[in-house]
């Protein structure tokens, strides 16, 4: 079930928020080393094929660490409405958290340095509901994520953001139009076209 299945009648999607992938730097980083060490070993020391060996085991665990964790990220859903704020995480056990946007108190946006060069931090929605504080971490783009929030959240107290009406039904005389061609092409027998226009006729 992703957060598009959650949605009611009326509601849209305003904004999709993501995890940065920024954060695997290191790990990639780490696993480009080992692996040119791996290559070094293997073709400069033949006489030490165990260190390529060992070395080529620590290559496959942090690359299968790095598959899983790019996997995982993609288990995160952070869903911005005309009505609410949506956080969704999990791979085969799905948990989701929403907060209304007429109880949204405070949002804070938090970077660190390397956060404001390379543009993700965490963004956090203080609200007056049950759920207390909804805190989005590492968010690609957290500023746009924090406008779109404020700037939905605005135009809904404003009533912007209202569900549309139920669409209206056809009227009584359209209804006897129907019915009329019903029995026109022969659909219907008369004795159930007169019980039906009573009927109709009768709700007028």
């Amino acid at each position: 079930m992703s957060a598009q299945d959650q949605l009611q009648p009326g509601e849209e999607i305003l904004y999709r928020a993501h995890v940065t992938r920024l954060t695997l730097a290191p790990l990639v980083a780490l696993l480009a080393v080992v692996l040119a060490f791996t290559i070094f070993a293997y073709t400069v020391w033949p006489g030490y094929a165990w260190v390529a060996v060992v070395s080529g085991l620590l290559t496959l665990c942090l690359a299968v660490v790095l598959a899983w964790r790019l996997f995982r990220l993609r288990s995160y859903e952070f869903v911005l409405t005309n009505h609410r704020v949506i956080y969704q995480t999990g791979i085969l056990a799905k948990s989701s958290m929403d907060s209304r946007l007429d109880k949204i108190n405070n949002i804070e946006l938090r970077q660190s340095l390397w956060g404001r060069l390379l543009r993700y931090g965490d963004v956090e929605i203080d609200t007056a509901s049950d759920t207390g504080v909804c805190r989005f971490a590492d968010i690609a783009n957290p500023l746009e994520f924090k406008r779109a929030i404020l700037a939905a959240a605005e135009q809904y107290r404003a009533g912007g953001f209202a569900l549309p009406a139920a669409a209206a039904g056809p009227s009584g005389a359209e209804r006897l139009r129907q019915l009329k061609s019903l029995l026109d092409d022969g659909l219907i027998s008369r004795e159930e076209f007169e019980a039906k226009r009573k009927e109709l006729l009768a709700q007028l």
